[in-house]
């Protein structure tokens, strides 16, 4: 049965519980309960809390939560993962529990601070749950180094799970010389060096996250063709010599106005013919979902930066004809994720 079919105090029932089953799920990701599982499927309550090093009574509740919503499966005293922990049994790195970590850590603390944001049009759940003088999450982390590198281990598992969607859409092959604006540790570069071998990249961004970047991308083995340069994309004038441009989930952080600030200047930075492409989360023309378009939106304005949200297609199109670019396509990717639009500066 869909949520809609619900009685409406059912629905709100539902929503009002919503808290509980995150904070089980960080809990059981916290004391690596799904990786015990994943071990040594069948533990016991008695074998859990000894492994976990906790006392009964709690592992009990926590394993209570985990079976009611689905996360574990239990047969007579034993306990067993369900398809559902795949994802948070496995290396910290390649599994969603680096995003689990994140938004226990931050964000979910940053969104009980929406309502005010939404009062007052400012990103209110940063200046409440991380420490730091700038008005935005970016630059914030530069100050706090463990921070910054769980944000880009995070990016990085949403950039390897778009890796395959934007390797087999993206076509670059008239191109020779690509700029990834706000490209971070390199993960559009490593996916975007293989499906091209014959083109060259410069990354752009913040010092700090420029100095990971040329880490990563020597270890790689792609020194010889990824430049990184490390700029304020705002207050500076983007790398010359390159015929095409990238925003990567990296315009919907910011205003309109700022975004027509960066197509405006990624066109002055284009020869005639060159191309620029936009990929972002997904909304509707009519501004009725998905719902991660609503989720997203949430965060850009209570935590990232206070002036962002998930735009639709329609937006972008208008901005970038305003820019003086060529529509050329419009791809909606996945399960409306993300869209992908291409454009050209006219010759």
């Amino acid at each position: 049965m869909e949520l809609s079919e619900l009685p409406v105090e059912t629905q709100l029932e539902i929503m009002l519980a919503d808290h509980y089953r995150f904070q089980y799920l960080v809990a059981a990701c916290r004391a690596g309960l799904f990786v015990a599982l994943e071990n040594e499927p069948g533990l016991s309550v008695k074998d859990v809390a000894q492994r976990l090093g906790l006392e009964e009574q709690p592992a009990r509740i926590l394993l209570l939560g985990c079976t009611v919503l689905g996360l574990l499966r239990k047969e007579g005293g034993s306990y067993y993962n369900t398809p559902l922990t795949k994802g948070v049994s496995g290396d910290y790195e390649g599994t969603m529990t680096s995003i689990i970590t994140r938004e226990s850590r931050n964000m979910y603390r940053a969104l009980t601070w929406l309502p005010e944001s939404v009062q007052e049009n400012t990103n209110v759940g940063l200046q409440r749950v991380m420490a730091g003088n700038s008005d935005n999450l970016y630059e914030r982390l530069t100050e706090n180094a463990e921070l910054e590198a769980e944000f880009h281990t995070m990016m990085a598992f949403h950039s390897r799970k778009f890796g395959a969607a934007i390797k087999e859409n993206l076509d670059l092959s008239g191109y020779r010389h690509l700029l990834d604006v706000g490209g971070g540790t390199a993960a559009n570069a490593e996916n975007l060096a293989d499906r091209w071998p014959h083109l060259r990249m410069t990354i752009a961004d913040l010092p700090s996250v420029a100095d990971k970047a040329r880490k990563r991308v020597g270890e790689l083995g792609l020194a010889d063709r990824v430049d990184v340069a490390g700029i304020d994309a705002f207050s500076d004038e983007f790398p010359s010599g390159c015929d095409a441009v990238l925003f990567a989930h990296f315009l919907e952080i910011w205003s309109p106005e700022r975004i027509q600030q960066l197509l405006a200047k990624a066109y002055r930075a284009l020869p005639p013919g060159g191309g620029l492409f936009i990929i972002a989360p997904y909304q509707h023309d009519d501004e009725t979902g998905p719902v991660q378009a609503a989720y997203l939106s949430a965060y850009f304005l209570a935590f990232a930066s206070g002036e962002g949200m998930v735009y639709t297609g329609r937006e972008f199109e208008q901005w970038l004809g305003t820019a003086g670019f060529e529509l050329t396509s419009r791809t909606v990717l996945g399960m409306e994720e993300a869209i992908m639009l291409c454009a050209r500066k006219p010759s």
